[in-house]
């Protein structure tokens, strides 16, 4: 049975903000399977990974028309409207083009001016867990080339793409309490209410905030997680070729970057890689980022998390880190890694180009 749809004066535009390595690809797969459903229980939204990145431009830009449309679309079918984009949560706390206000008091206010609520829902990593799978994520994507202690380093200082100071990226939400927002702790041993936190699912846990029923969650089919990591000598394989083409041919990386991380992640399953998973922590590193946002993160529990500490939701999440996986490279691995190179780049770079570079 379908949920009675919202009446005008109760349409809300549901955000979710990511933030990034919170399960968010499986997150949007799984509510664009299940779109044609979610409609008929009055939430719709966009139907591809395009439209939500339209959507991220023209917040950027502070162009109001994209969003007005999607809120008649969603008028005119009785229904709330849920965007979802992980890259919001590094957008929303950017200033406007007036160098003071956050876009995401920028969105509430034209919200609020059309009749429309804003309710907010992100997932709250440790830092800690998330430097390690974000910069797993970037090196295989050849988007950096550094080691994993160099970009730790850069990140603490702030200003860059894997920011992850939580005061920093949801501030601006403390500055308007009549935002709803739900902060859910992402991989934590309890939830945001102080109960145990059995490995829940974060679809479910998103479709909660929506107001869907459970019987409308039940009928929701799954997909399968495919964001998988392509091991400790994965990411080597992806630092090799990132710092071996910038060197011999940088436009060869810039322009097949797509084709070469198919090709990495290929290598990665042929051989086994994912099962032994990378790993840049050792309790060096996990106590200088710690100490590093410590103040933050209870500041962040003092506004979204009253009832909690910081070290109740992630401390065994760091105690279960255990140490750094990165073996040092003996001789006879470095060939290997250089073999590999050399076949993935054969097999994915156009001949006439891979001619070109040196084996």
């Amino acid at each position: 049975m379908a949920m009675a749809l919202p009446s005008p004066t109760q349409r809300t535009l549901f955000l979710h903000i990511g933030m990034h390595k919170t399960a968010s690809t499986y997150i949007q797969r799984r509510l664009r399977k299940n779109r044609s459903l979610l409609r008929k229980n009055g939430v719709l939204l966009p139907a591809h990974r395009q439209k939500d990145n339209k959507l991220l431009k023209a917040l950027a830009q502070e162009s109001w028309k994209p969003w007005g449309r999607w809120l008649k679309r969603a008028e005119l079918r009785g229904c709330n409207l849920l965007v979802s984009h992980e890259a919001l949560s590094c957008s929303l706390y950017q200033s406007c083009s007036d160098g003071e206000t956050p876009r995401g008091l920028w969105l509430a206010d034209q919200l609020r001016r059309c009749g429309w609520k804003l309710k907010v829902v992100g997932f709250i990593r440790d830092q800690e867990s998330y430097l390690n799978s974000r910069y797993t994520q970037l090196v295989k994507r050849l988007a950096i080339r550094s080691d994993f202690t160099s970009y730790v380093a850069k990140v603490m200082e702030g200003n860059t793409i894997s920011e992850c100071d939580l005061i920093t990226l949801f501030g601006w939400l403390i500055e308007m309490p009549s935002v709803e927002r739900i902060m859910i702790p992402f991989g934590a041993s309890k939830d945001q209410n102080d109960l145990e936190n059995q490995r829940q699912d974060p679809f479910q846990q998103l479709a909660d905030e929506l107001g869907l029923s459970a019987a409308v969650i039940r009928q929701c089919k799954p997909v399968s997680s495919i964001n998988q990591q392509p091991g400790r000598l994965g990411v080597a394989l992806a630092l090799e070729i990132s710092r071996f083409l910038k060197q011999h041919h940088p436009e060869a990386l810039l322009r097949h970057s797509k084709q070469l991380r198919g090709g990495i992640e290929r290598m990665a399953t042929k051989k086994g890689w994912p099962a032994e998973p990378f790993n840049g922590l050792d309790s060096t590193i996990q106590q200088t980022i710690r100490i590093r946002y410590q103040s933050s993160n209870a500041e962040f529990c003092r506004c979204f998390w009253p009832e909690m500490t910081w070290d109740e939701l992630f401390t065994s999440r760091l105690k279960s880190n255990g140490e750094a996986s990165n073996a040092v490279r003996t001789q006879a691995a470095d060939a290997e890694l250089k073999a590999c190179r050399g076949k993935v780049i054969a097999s994915t770079l156009p001949n006439a180009i891979a001619v070109q570079i040196p084996g």
